[in-house]
């Protein structure tokens, strides 16, 4: 049966993803990187006021039926994640539990920068597994409610969403993916030990605007030698353990750049072009 989660599907055949950004509620966008060929789209909800009928409403926006019928694949494509508040002091855990309930199928997890806040977010999409489950630690805590919209978005039955929510790769039939987004010093820092101590993770997003700011470069110096020194140390870590990385990209020869580097996940700047896109595509 085919993966119905595509940037799981590309990673696993060795091939890479290219996504972009969308604010929540806004339906041109939204409905433009649907029929745009993105492989993923990533709805911003940390920035903006939290309102879970409108990411609701956003996410179902996604579908394209017309897709669905010409791939003949229940294949969310594209995949759509959420980007959440973050979930370090706080603890925000209700948050990812409603908007994986919406019907996400990941999240980026802002601000990773510990062990700590990284296993809390681990837990809080994991259902508690069942007895004998392969993969039984960590245990989850994500409440179960079988009327939950997510079960009718993804096109499975209740037992179905169950056994395939779940984080790969972890569970490697888990259709669930997390990206651990490092924008800090202290991030960088402790990438190599969140990933050897958290399992769950599925692939990590080297973030250049807020490290810039957090170095005391400010907010437009994503190209400073530091940052950029910063982003291959997050790289490297990722690599050694084979972990999927992704990063922004602004043009065709920073995507031919970056993937020259090792990268294989690719965010595409939030614009009405496709340039990018298509570049990667004719590859």
């Amino acid at each position: 049966m085919a993966r119905l989660n595509k940037i799981i599907d590309l990673l696993e055949n060795g091939k890479p993803a290219i996504g972009t950004f969308v604010n929540s509620g806004n339906m041109d966008d939204l409905a433009f990187v649907t029929d745009a060929g993105y492989d993923f789209v990533i709805v911003e909800n940390e920035h903006q006021g939290l309102d879970f009928p409108l990411l609701r409403l956003s996410l179902q926006s996604l579908l394209s039926r017309k897709k669905i019928v010409e791939h003949g694949t229940l294949q969310a494509d594209p995949t759509p994640l959420v980007r959440v508040a973050p979930n370090s002091r706080e603890q925000n855990q209700w948050i990812l539990k409603q908007t994986l309930d919406a019907g996400a199928y990941g999240l980026v997890l802002p601000v990773t920068e510990s062990v700590e806040a990284a296993q809390a977010a681990v837990v809080a999409c994991r259902y508690p597994q069942k007895e004998g489950d392969s993969q039984p630690n960590p245990k989850g805590e994500r409440g179960w409610h079988p009327q939950d919209i997510a079960v009718r978005y993804w096109g499975v039955g209740v037992e179905e969403y169950y056994e395939k929510s779940d984080l790969w790769p972890l569970d490697p039939s888990g259709e669930m993916i997390l990206m651990a987004l490092v924008e800090t010093v202290k991030g960088v820092a402790n990438i190599g030990d969140i990933l050897d101590q958290v399992k769950g993770i599925g692939a990590v997003f080297a973030g250049p605007g807020d490290l810039s700011i957090d170095m005391g470069l400010g907010g437009d110096a994503s190209g400073h030698p530091k940052v950029q020194e910063a982003l291959l140390k997050v790289l490297d870590q990722c690599r050694s353990r084979g972990i999927a990385c992704a990063t922004g990209v602004a043009s065709e020869a920073e995507l031919d750049k970056r993937a020259e580097q090792g990268f294989n996940i690719f965010i595409d700047l939030p614009e009405k072009s496709t340039a990018t896109l298509q570049h990667l595509k004719s590859k």
